[in-house]
């Protein structure tokens, strides 16, 4: 339905590609998602214009907790975030997307890292961050606890890959039941449950090609979107872009990382691509996760 969050998603996305395609200067933008950590910031992004915003976990953990992002905030903690954020911006002072003669709040896209548990956990997560009035959800293929994954590198831990197909199915199962909970009997349509966001952050210990693989799974199980974290290279995200369905939208992490020898002296940085090269790119979303929370700090 028109007023879901995920529908104000979706409309986001189309008209962004219609702007791409029909654009006379060339201009191929994805949009810009920052990534909020709690109700104020996420006032600000919102009153200024942001087309989405992005509640992260890293964000969470680091302003409610003051810990690094390693499995320390629970579903209870996200839930209550997410709700704040999702009630504040329905505003219309926080309005930004403009459909079918109606300003529509900025969709929040939630991260629900691993699930927090088994199947019946991701029951209960997608169920409590859906009625929250989360637009999308993400869910990742980390062991518990999870850690950052720029800060664990090669030595993150990941499931395999069976169980983190079966981790995104579970997810899509979870939404399409509370779509069926919701179901109106009056307009004979389901409730538009939020998106699910299949992310793998397997780059550093299994390798790109194990990327491509888990993705192409994630699509074809019907994820919404899809999202690699800590590629490697713009080659990289290119390369992923072209095995992917052109209609399927696609996500990009921002992370400057630079890497020091012993002495620290800085050895290698990987650029922080703009928004418009990730458009170039085939990319829907770019998302600056954790830039908001440093321009705090």
């Amino acid at each position: 339905p028109p007023s879901s969050p995920a529908y104000s998603l979706y409309h986001l996305i189309l008209q962004n590609r219609a702007c791409r395609t029909n654009t006379d200067n060339g201009s191929s933008n994805s949009i810009p998602l920052a990534g909020v950590h709690d109700a104020l910031s996420a006032k600000i992004f919102a009153q200024n214009g942001a087309p989405a915003l992005f509640l992260s976990g890293f964000g969470v953990s680091a302003s409610l907790l003051g810990v690094p992002d390693a499995g320390m905030t629970n579903l209870v903690e996200m839930e209550m975030m997410a709700r704040n954020i999702c009630s504040l911006v329905q505003s219309p002072e926080c309005h930004s997307i403009l459909v079918e003669g109606h300003d529509l709040p900025p969709p929040i896209i939630v991260d629900g890292d691993t699930g927090y548990g088994g199947a019946s956990n991701m029951l209960r997560t997608i169920s409590s961050l859906a009625s929250a009035g989360a637009a999308a959800i993400t869910i990742e293929d980390q062991r518990f606890p999870k850690k950052c994954t720029i800060a664990a590198g090669s030595k993150i831990q990941i499931v395999d890959r069976d169980e983190a197909v079966q981790r995104v199915k579970c997810a899509i199962g979870a939404r399409d039941l509370y779509n069926e909970r919701f179901q109106s009997p009056l307009l004979g349509d389901s409730a538009s449950g939020p998106w699910i966001v299949a992310r793998t952050d397997c780059r550093m210990a299994y390798g790109f090609q194990e990327v491509i693989e888990r993705c192409l799974r994630f699509e074809q199980l019907g994820a919404e979107i899809i999202y690699a974290e800590n590629l490697q290279s713009r080659e990289e995200y290119e390369q992923l872009r072209e095995c992917l369905d052109s209609r399927t939208v696609t996500m990009v992490a921002q992370v400057q990382e630079t890497m020091y020898v012993r002495d620290m002296h800085e050895t290698t940085t990987k650029p922080l691509l703009t928004v418009q090269q990730i458009g170039e790119m085939g990319y829907d979303l770019a998302l600056f996760g954790a830039t908001p929370l440093q321009c705090v700090v």
